[in-house]
């Protein structure tokens, strides 16, 4: 099967568009492929940086945006450790990826957000005093309790089922905005295959998808061979306490039915020490950033995961709180740890660097299914990958 070979028009716009995402400095490269030798991800199919790099300079639009190549990348960081001219092309790509997830979303949110820290920052301070003001309307109105009664030792009862909807909801929101980009993204880059890629060899490769989702394979290719655990233990502990939150939030904060050593408690303890393992492995490396992967951390890079640590630390904070008997304290506990969770969740999630957990994903199942395309195609029909 053949990629056709569309017209294109060279956009001279594009290299300052991209710019406003981060650093970029395709103008260093000279094409001498030693970033592309040095990947063990390189493909017959993905040439990269190479090609996404060059795209860039010579003000290729669309087939950048078509291009899957910068997801396929998982920022190793080979690249940059042998490049000769230090062109930096690890930082490149990661500019590359903000700036196509910018494009894939379409109401321009998560391109102000990435390309404007005062619009990413405020967004999230917005958010955070807007959660602050319903828990204050909540228990002022809706409870009905007086100002001078603040500082009643309360427990979290009073809170549910409503605090069970509010959770869902700030939880499939996100969802739900990252999903219907899915439609977006396979026409930018699936929709121009000549000729056009049958349904069959989308179904023969969805597995590709669950496989990456789960497994993050591909990263243990990267030199740093603990990466890719510390990476894995923080998307399982993630991926557990959502599941929690969804389907067993009344478990965990109303009455104490359960002790605390109760299986169903230790789930929760566990995600938790995993969400803490992946992160503080995370934020060890950046600050230190010896390691080639760690350099040029942006502050917006610090958030995900700072985010993520208190979230989990105030929520196990606040069973801490209410085993001991300290009604008050749980309570502000929990209010604090709502408005932490929810500018991540709401924010981060869909429209910051974190939706690179669907987007990444998404990207090797595409291009799976481009290979399989491609192999399945007459040879005469097989247009060799060049740029």
């Amino acid at each position: 099967m053949a990629v056709g070979i569309l017209p294109v028009q060279s956009d001279p716009t594009l290299l300052a568009d991209i710019r406003r995402y981060g650093k970029f400095d395709p103008t260093g490269c000279y094409q001498c492929g030693s970033c592309t030798i040095s990947c063990d991800l390189v493909s017959d199919f993905a040439s990269f940086p190479r090609t996404s790099i060059r795209y860039s300079l010579l003000g290729l639009r669309a087939p950048l945006l078509a291009n899957l190549e910068p997801w396929i990348c998982h920022d190793c960081g080979d690249c940059s450790t042998t490049c000769p001219r230090q062109a930096e092309p690890r930082i490149s790509m990661a500019t590359l990826r903000r700036f196509l997830s910018g494009q894939y979303e379409r109401t321009g949110m998560a391109s102000k957000l990435l390309t404007s820290r005062a619009w990413y920052f405020g967004s999230l301070a917005s958010a955070a005093v807007a959660v602050v003001l319903l828990i204050l309307c909540f228990h002022l109105w809706y409870v009905g309790l007086p100002l001078s009664g603040l500082t009643t030792p309360l427990g979290l009862e009073h809170m549910f089922p409503i605090m069970t909807y509010y959770t869902l909801t700030v939880m499939l929101f996100p969802l739900l905005l990252l999903l219907s980009r899915v439609f977006r993204i396979w026409r930018l880059t699936m929709s121009r295959q000549q000729p056009p890629i049958p349904f069959s060899v989308y179904a023969k490769e969805a597995w590709m998808y669950v496989y990456q989702s789960v497994t993050h394979s591909l990263m243990r290719k990267c030199p740093e061979r603990g990466r890719w655990l510390g990476h894995w233990i923080l998307a399982l502990g993630t991926v557990m306490m959502l599941t929690i939150k969804v389907f067993a939030l009344r478990w965990f904060q109303t009455d104490n039915i359960y002790p605390w050593y109760n299986p169903q408690r230790w789930l929760g303890y566990l995600a938790a020490a995993f969400i803490f393992y992946g992160v503080v492995d995370i934020l060890i490396g950046r600050v230190q950033a010896k390691k080639e992967i760690y350099k040029e951390t942006r502050p917006e890079d610090m958030v995900f995961p700072i985010l993520l640590l208190l979230t989990a630390g105030s929520g196990l904070a606040v069973n801490i709180f209410r085993y001991s008997g300290l009604a008050f304290a749980a309570h502000c506990t929990y209010a604090l740890h709502v408005i932490i969770a929810t500018p991540m969740l709401v924010v981060e999630m869909p429209f910051g660097k974190a939706a690179h957990m669907i987007y990444r994903p998404l990207a090797l199942y595409f291009q799976a299914v481009k290979e399989r395309a491609a192999q399945q195609a007459p040879a005469a029909e097989v247009v060799p990958h060049a740029v």
